[in-house]
Order: C-alpha cells, then structure tokens, then sequence
C-alpha cells in the first residue's frame, strides 16, 4: 500500500515538472519574437533564426552560404527573403587570347567560318588580309579569339596611337593582351586589337619583311621547310631533326639536350619555347629575353606563313608546354 502511494507519488511530481519544462520553453520560444523586432539568435544552429533580444552582443552569422563551393545564397528564411542565387563565382577561368587555325574545306565560304567561330566576316578578311574575299580548300587561315584584328608594333608606335588608328579602346588592349602598361609593347610584338576597325579608305602598307637569316645556323640545323615555326627556330641555333614541332620536346630529350616540361619551367634566353599549336603540329618560338614574369619569343608561322613576330607570356600559361635548353 505504501508503495503504491510513493508511486502514485512520484508519477504526480514527474508528470508536474514536465508541465513546467513545456511551459517554460514555450515562454522562452514566443520571447524571440518581440513584434516586427528581427535580429539573428546567437546560437545559429538553433531552429530559430532570431536573436534573444536581451543579450547586449551576439556574433552575426553570414548573410549568405557558399553551396557547392561555387554559388552564393541567401540563408535567411522565406519569410524574410527568398532563398535565391545572387552571384556565381568563376573559378581558375582564364580569358582566351589564342589565335587559331582552320584548315578550309571544300564547300566553305569566309560566312560559314566566320558563323562557325562566331566572329564577323570582317574579322576573318582582316586577319587573313583577303583581298579579293576569295578562299579555297586547303587553305589555311587565322581565327582570332574575338573580333578585331591583328597589329604588328613598329618601331617607336605608342599604344595610343595603334588604339586611335583602330578605334579600339585602350584599357581593352591592355587587358586582352596581357599588359600591365602601355609602354610595355615593342617592335615587331603581335597585338590582338579587339574590337578594332580597319581604316577606310585602307591604307596599303608595305608587307611586313624583317631581315631573315637563312644559313640554316651555317649548316647545323636541320633543313626545316622555309615559313614554318621549326624553320624559324632551326635559324636561330642548331636543331637536329626531331620531326613536327610537337614532338620537339620529347625528341629532344631522347637527343640528351637538357628539357623541362611544364608551363613553370623556367625559360632561359636562347631556350627553344614548345607551345601548344594546331592539333597534330605543334609550335615552337625562340626564347629572347625573360622580363619579370614574362617570357619573350620570337616565332614564324603564327600570324600567318612566312611571318615572323614577337610575342609574351606569362610564366605559367597553358599555352606554355615546356622548354628545351
């Protein structure tokens, strides 16, 4: 009988205390919410996105979440804001400045690859000086990355003047090739000027026609076919024969000549530079002189056959496959 009691006891004092819990956490629930008053609760990982108004300083939690390590979203909930995307963030894209080539085939007309590469007609008749507007297969022809044209930087010319020339604008001449500064370009550097119009009436400039050496380095070399990138190089120092430029790297290694394979190689002036090229040949430069962070070379081939310019890139490019030193 006593026993019973102290049950019956115990179950009414128990039974008691979670009344009181339930009504002390329903009290402590409606206090979060003071009217229009809305503040972040301190314990974020609460169900409850609000502050207790009481507590003089809480830590804010963030505004918004970063969900797949790529897009920001809002964390508030619906009935505050609704929860949409409101920016993606580009990771590790860099913008492509790389000429191209195409290979023309039967049927095609200078629309069909200009509609093919999304560029203007123009684009393609400037870059591949087309005078009479006539293609035919077998023809090789550059494909700019973005519509514009093609500059070669003579001797003392100002990057203003080259922007005022094309109406093109300065700030995206810079920024598409690469440039910190406007005094950086130098003789015979290939622009890409996007955006860029040719003159009208177009002025008829004399062909572009630097002093060749075409000792084949006095014998050394390989005789390479005149107006190609290996020619170019083969001009430059001794180049055994090691076949289609994008078989120079490996080549060279079997050869014994020293090699380095990556676009963080080191360059070394008089290092012949590997790039990637048009699939199935390759294309190699000749390292002339290393500023900073930049590597300068000289290459054939790029800009059109037989044509010879200077370029820069960044330590570290893509295009960049290696060195052989």
């Amino acid at each position: 009988m006593l026993s019973a009691m102290k049950k019956s006891t115990f179950l009414s004092l128990f039974s008691l205390g979670l009344i009181l819990f339930i009504s002390l956490f329903s009290l402590k629930e409606k206090r979060c919410f003071l009217r229009d008053d809305f503040s972040f609760k301190s314990n974020f990982s609460f169900q409850s996105p609000f502050l207790d108004p009481n507590k003089t300083s809480q830590p804010e939690p963030p505004d918004f979440l970063l969900t797949e390590n790529l897009y920001l979203q809002a964390i508030l909930p619906p009935i505050l804001i609704s929860p949409n995307v409101y920016a993606q963030i580009v990771i590790g894209q860099q913008p492509n400045n790389e000429i191209r080539k195409h290979l023309v085939k039967e049927g095609e007309t200078i629309w069909t690859i200009a509609n093919q590469y999304g560029l203007k007609t123009e684009t393609i008749i400037w870059a591949n000086d087309l005078k009479d507007e006539i293609i035919r297969p077998g023809q090789e022809l550059i494909i700019l990355p973005v519509d514009g044209l093609i500059h070669v930087v003579k001797e003392q010319e100002s990057l203003e003047e080259i922007a005022q020339k094309y109406q093109a604008n300065l700030e995206q001449i810079l920024a598409f090739n690469d440039l910190a500064l406007s005094d950086e370009i130098f003789e015979n550097q290939v622009l890409i000027i996007p955006g860029g119009k040719m003159p009208r009436p177009q002025k008829r400039e004399e062909p572009f026609s630097p002093n060749f050496s075409t000792h084949n380095f006095y014998g050394q070399s390989h005789n390479y076919p005149y107006g190609y990138c290996t020619w170019w190089v083969a001009q430059k120092r001794p180049v055994p024969s090691w076949g289609n430029a994008k078989d120079w790297l490996d080549n060279a290694q079997n050869s014994g000549f020293p090699v380095c394979k990556g676009s963080y190689c080191p360059p070394q002036v008089g290092a012949i530079i590997s790039l990637k090229g048009p699939a199935g040949y390759g294309h190699v430069g000749y390292v002339e002189k290393v500023e900073g962070n930049k590597v300068i070379f000289s290459e054939m081939n790029y800009i059109g056959w037989g044509k010879m310019n200077y370029r820069s890139l960044k330590i570290g490019d893509p295009q960049i496959k290696g060195y052989i030193y």
